[in-house]
């Protein structure tokens, strides 16, 4: 004997469809979202085997760990996949829920990747440190724009505006009230944010002693901690992965197609994959891009043919194609040698 669960996961809430191995439905009931509500609602089902199942949304983690400790199997559907298998016109958290459970009983969920507890680790720090770099650059950007305002312009040319330099330059300048007070405030927070990332910094580089194949990471041009450590996170276990055609489109960097009839032609990435994976490889590829070698060979060729972006992109797809081998099989690729 034992159970399939289907969750339509909520904010606040989650409905909760429970079926026998026949299919017949136990129970239906919308649960608080509560780990102690939710042990006492399923008390009378935990007796046997219980395999549930609920969309890989964003704040799954809580529940995906609330369940395994209550002993229950807990399987991750992928949200864009689990609509083209079943998608229905009336849409509801007790049909969702319904039809979850009803594919997990036919074994048909096209499920999502669920970290380790370290990959968890590392994913959250780099992509606080992210974060923390956007809301420092939007920062420095209302500081340009209170300069542009005054028509001010630093007498001297400086490599960074909001280097050592540039900032005791800004921190010299007097202006006009309130500007003055609206200037020490925006500085005063660009160094706030820099001594967090500093902070983020060093526990993404102390993480990274537990992954030896960033020793190997390291040896490419353009790869530093956050860098590596992204590579690392995002991408998980190479094994995954049975060849770089599947890492390219779970990155989201494979080209999309349109066919109909006789009609075929190929259209722009298709951006279903992971952003963080795909941003942190733009990234690294325009170092790569702006220096001589292997990758800026290929970029030129096609940004003659293509422009910059298209070729940025195919740059980025054939960096990711030897990533995978270093990854895979722990050996540096001859195009980065030099």
């Amino acid at each position: 004997m034992g159970y399939y669960i289907g969750i339509d996961l909520g904010q606040q809430s989650s409905f909760w469809v429970i079926q026998d191995l026949q299919g017949v439905i136990c129970q239906r009931m919308k649960i608080v979202n509560d780990a102690a509500v939710i042990e006492k609602a399923l008390k009378s089902y935990l007796t046997q085997s219980c395999k549930t199942v609920m969309e890989a949304t964003t704040n799954y983690y809580w529940m995906y760990q609330t369940l395994r400790k209550l002993g229950c199997e807990v399987i991750l559907a992928h949200p864009l996949k689990t609509r083209a298998i079943a998608s229905a016109k009336i849409k509801n958290d007790r049909l969702d829920a319904t039809i979850l459970v009803n594919l997990l009983r036919a074994d048909l969920i096209p499920q999502s990747y669920i970290p380790t507890e370290d990959i968890r680790a590392l994913r959250e720090m780099t992509r606080q440190h992210i974060r923390l770099v956007q809301i420092r650059t939007r920062i420095k950007n209302q500081c340009h724009a209170l300069l542009v305002k005054l028509n001010l312009r630093p007498t001297e040319k400086f490599s960074d505006m909001y280097g050592k330099k540039g900032m005791a330059w800004l921190g010299e300048m007097r202006l006009p009230e309130p500007f003055e007070f609206q200037k020490h405030q925006l500085l005063d927070q660009i160094q706030y944010y820099n001594r967090l990332i500093q902070h983020a910094d060093c526990r993404i580089k102390e993480m990274l002693k537990s992954y030896p194949q960033s020793h190997e990471l390291f040896k490419i041009p353009g790869i530093g901690d956050l860098a590596a450590a992204m590579l690392i996170a995002e991408i998980g276990p190479m094994d995954r992965f049975p060849s770089p055609k599947q890492l390219i489109g779970y990155s989201g960097l494979a080209p999309g197609l349109y066919e109909s009839g006789k009609t075929s032609h190929a259209r722009g990435i298709t951006h279903e994959g992971n952003k963080f994976l795909r941003w942190i490889l733009c990234e690294v590829v325009q170092i790569h891009v702006r220096k001589p070698g292997p990758l800026r060979n290929f970029y030129l060729r096609l940004k003659d043919k293509k422009g910059h972006g298209k070729a940025l992109v195919a740059t980025a797809r054939k960096f990711l194609i030897h990533i995978y081998y270093i990854l895979k099989d722990s050996k540096v690729s001859p195009v980065f040698a030099g």
